[in-house]
């Protein structure tokens, strides 16, 4: 990768950590307050179940970008899409519990911290979608969008700990 790209990358990275390090930090600092419902409301196990597909996704990203096989980058996509299905589920879920991001305060930062990452999710999908139609005959691409979607998922490690198994413990 081009190092006038790799720098561009990770200044965008940088950004966006800090905007999920002041996410996170919002909902520790209100954890206090909001972690008997949280407890009663969260399930980690299902949780653990599309934390596991996000994690996967990793590796088949890692595969795909290292070969550039459309294999790769297909099953980088279902996984990814499993994440957001197992998320969108678990909203649902809360949605029917009256848990929302206007009604309780766990509800504002938890749909709030998990929402802007699903949010990125979804735009990494969406690029990996374009680069497998798309196909450019350069992996700078590729190799730009990977860096991503480990920043993506290794966000999800912390928000996971913080979120599910702090609750938990």
């Amino acid at each position: 990768m081009p190092q006038r790209v790799r720098l561009g990358m990770a200044l965008f990275l940088l950004n966006e950590a800090v905007l999920f390090f002041m996410l996170i930090a919002a909902f520790v600092y209100f954890r206090g307050s909001t972690l008997a419902t949280a407890a009663s409301s969260l399930h980690l196990q299902a949780a653990s179940v599309y934390t596991a597909c996000l994690l996967a996704s990793s590796l088949t990203m890692w595969r795909a970008a290292a070969t550039g096989a459309r294999s790769w980058l297909g099953g980088t996509l279902a996984l990814g899409g499993l994440f957001l299905y197992g998320q969108g589920s678990e909203y649902v879920r809360l949605f029917r519990q009256h848990i929302t991001i206007s009604r309780t305060q766990f509800g504002t930062t938890f749909f709030t911290l998990t929402g802007v990452h699903a949010l990125h999710v979804l735009i990494g999908i969406v690029l990996l979608a374009i680069f497998l139609i798309l196909r450019p005959s350069h992996r700078t691409a590729l190799e730009a969008i990977a860096l991503y979607w480990y920043f993506v998922a290794a966000v999800w490690i912390f928000i996971f700990l913080i979120v599910y198994i702090w609750t938990f413990l």
